[in-house]
């Protein structure tokens, strides 16, 4: 009778730890496909720019633009973006004048230029202006 005991609870244990094990699978494959998923909402590319971003401590950087005669500069949205983007046009010469919805306006000597920005991805920010006028970058 203790024989019939003995293995029945040897099964129950075999059974506990094949559920385990399938569960830890499971969630494993289940960590994969969101990680997946994740990436193709965001891109490829834009997680390499946010990676560079947090990697290399710079405050300010340089990401591909999809238009030859715009440069654009990626940011964290921590502390203030705007007083970055100001500090940073007028470490180049130039004035800030306005604000305009997401515009912002800049004069130097005589000519205006527009920094427009753009919340991305919750925690991040985009700069975009013509191309060759500053270089926002730390």
């Amino acid at each position: 009778m203790t024989e019939l005991y003995e293995n029945v609870d040897g099964e129950r244990m075999k059974k506990k730890w094949k559920i385990i094990l399938f569960s830890f699978i499971g969630a494993m494959v289940l960590l994969v496909v969101l990680g997946a998923l994740y990436v193709n909402n965001v891109g490829y590319n834009n997680v390499k720019h946010m990676y560079r971003l947090e990697s290399t401590g710079k405050s300010v950087i340089r990401i591909d633009s999809d238009m030859p005669d715009q440069e654009r500069y990626l940011t964290k949205e921590e502390g203030d973006p705007q007083e970055l983007l100001k500090s940073r046009m007028e470490r180049e010469g130039w004035e800030y004048t306005q604000q305009e919805g997401s515009g912002y306006f800049f004069k130097k000597d005589g000519r205006e230029e527009i920094v427009t920005t753009q919340q991305w991805n919750h925690f991040y920010i985009i700069y975009s202006l013509n191309a060759g006028i500053v270089n926002l970058e730390d």
